[in-house]
C-alpha cells in the first residue's frame, strides 16, 4: 500500500510540474478503419492488387499536447487500435498547428506495431498456397511499420477535443519470398475525441 501511495504521489507530482510548464495530458478514443492492400506485380508492372482487410473497429489511448508556441504545439501519443483480426499499437508524433482560434491542422511519422495480423496471414496463406513457397506466415510479416499521418482536429472546449486523421504507409510490411513481388501497405483512419486533464 506504501509503495502505491508513494506512485500516486510522484504521478500527482509531475502531472501538476507538466501542467505548469505547458503540458496538457488527456486520453483519446474513436473509430478506426484500417484497409490492407496486398499488390503483386512482376518486372515492376502491376498485375493484380487484393484488398485483403477493409475493417471497422477502435481505438483508445493516452495523448499528450505540449505547447511549443501559442499556434504551434507537439503531439505524441500511445494508442492502442483493433479492426477485425487486426490489432495494432500506434506512436505518433503529430506537429500540431492552430490555423484559427480553436481549429488546427496536423502532421508527422506514426511508428506502429502490429500485435496480431490475423486478416492479412490468411490472404498470404491462400497466395502461399498457390506459390507454393511453403514460408511461415509468422516469419513473412514485419511487425513494425512507419507511417505518415495527418489529420485536423478542433477543441471544443479546453478540455474536450474532436480530431479525424489519416495515415498512409511509408514502409511495406512484407518480408517474405516474393520480395520485391508483393507489397503490403496497411492504412488507417481515425476519428474521435480527447479529453485532456
Amino acid at each position: 500500500m506504501k509503495k502505491v501511495l508513494i506512485i500516486l504521489g510522484l504521478t500527482l507530482l509531475a502531472f501538476n510540474s507538466a501542467k505548469a510548464q505547458g503540458v496538457d495530458i488527456g486520453v483519446t478514443g474513436g473509430l478506426m478503419h484500417t484497409n490492407a492492400d496486398i499488390s503483386v506485380s512482376a518486372i515492376g508492372i502491376s498485375i493484380f492488387d487484393i484488398d485483403a482487410v477493409n475493417q471497422t473497429g477502435f481505438y483508445i489511448g493516452l495523448i499528450l499536447d505540449i505547447e511549443a508556441t501559442e499556434k504551434f504545439h507537439v503531439q505524441p501519443e500511445l494508442t492502442y487500435g483493433s479492426a477485425g483480426d487486426l490489432s495494432f499499437i500506434y506512436l505518433p508524433l503529430m506537429a500540431k498547428y492552430y490555423v484559427a482560434d480553436k481549429f488546427h491542422v496536423m502532421a508527422g511519422p506514426q511508428l506502429t506495431f502490429s500485435s496480431n495480423l490475423g486478416d492479412i496471414k490468411d490472404v498470404l496463406e491462400t497466395l502461399d498456397d498457390i506459390t507454393g513457397a511453403n514460408a511461415d506466415l509468422d516469419d513473412l510479416l514485419k511487425s513494425t511499420a512507419i507511417d505518415l499521418g495527418f489529420g485536423a482536429g478542433y477543441d471544443i472546449t479546453d478540455k474536450i477535443r474532436v480530431h479525424a486523421r489519416y495515415a498512409v504507409p511509408l514502409t511495406d510490411i512484407y518480408d517474405g519470398p516474393l520480395g520485391g513481388s508483393l507489397d503490403i501497405k496497411n492504412s488507417t483512419f481515425q476519428i474521435g475525441a480527447a479529453y485532456m486533464f
